[in-house]
Order: C-alpha cells, then structure tokens, then sequence
C-alpha cells in the first residue's frame, strides 16, 4: 500500500490494499500463502508524522511440525506503524506489513494442540491410527 502524505485529510482516511503474496516472497518450508490477502488501514497524520494502524488478515497453509499433515490456519495481527515524513512523501507500508506477518508466523506449526505426531520406528501418523510400537 503506498500512501501519498498530500492526500491523507486532518481526519484520516481508512484504505483497503490486497496484497499478493507470491511477490512477497513469505513462504517458508512448512509455511505457504495459499491466496491473496487484505489489510485495512487507518491513516492520520500529527504534524510531521504519519500514523498507520492495520488490520491484516493473511491466510495459511501450514505442515504440522508433529504429523507433517497440512492444515490451514490464518494470521490475523493489528499493527501501528508510525513514519517521520514531509507533504511530498510517498509512503509504502508493504515490508513492514510483510514483517508483521511473519513475526506472526509459529514458530512451529501444529494441526492441533494434541496432535500425537508421527510413530518413530515405522512413521504411522497416530492421529490416524496406532502402529505395533507403542506410543512414541
């Protein structure tokens, strides 16, 4: 989202951007965007400060770090963001909504709090069934 400090009124004005994730370059090994996602900002200026408050809604599709099964989950984060600018300044808040993201992400991904991972000796998913080895 890039923002022109010359058009943003006393009273702020709210914009939507949609962002698309494949040139973001966001994903990880277990760590896809599936699709494109929004944020929606707030933005004001104080004297020689621009002030950009978002909500950012960013879809997932994960690996589970226990059972390797992928599942989708989402991060949902707010974020203010604050910029020393001058009138002329043109604003883009695209990597600071990229950070936002991934200082959102797991750090590591699971399906499900009880997820009961994989069998060490043979790789039986035990969320599925039970191996001959006993729990892991």
């Amino acid at each position: 989202m890039k923002i022109h400090v010359n058009q943003i009124p006393e009273e702020g004005r709210r914009e939507r951007a949609t962002y698309d994730p494949a040139a973001l370059e966001m994903e990880r090994d277990d760590i896809r965007l599936p699709r494109p996602f929004e944020v929606d900002a707030f933005i004001t200026k104080a004297a020689h400060d621009l002030v950009v408050s978002a909500d950012i809604r960013c879809p997932l599709r994960c690996a589970c770090g226990r059972c390797l099964e992928e599942f989708d989950s989402a991060v949902e984060a707010k974020a203010l963001f604050s910029y020393a600018v001058k009138p002329t300044d043109v604003v883009d808040i695209t990597d600071d909504v990229r950070q936002e993201i991934m200082l959102a992400y797991p750090i590591v991904p699971l399906c499900r709090p009880g997820c009961r991972g994989l069998c060490r000796t043979c790789g039986q998913n035990l969320n599925l069934s039970v191996c001959s080895h006993g729990a892991p």
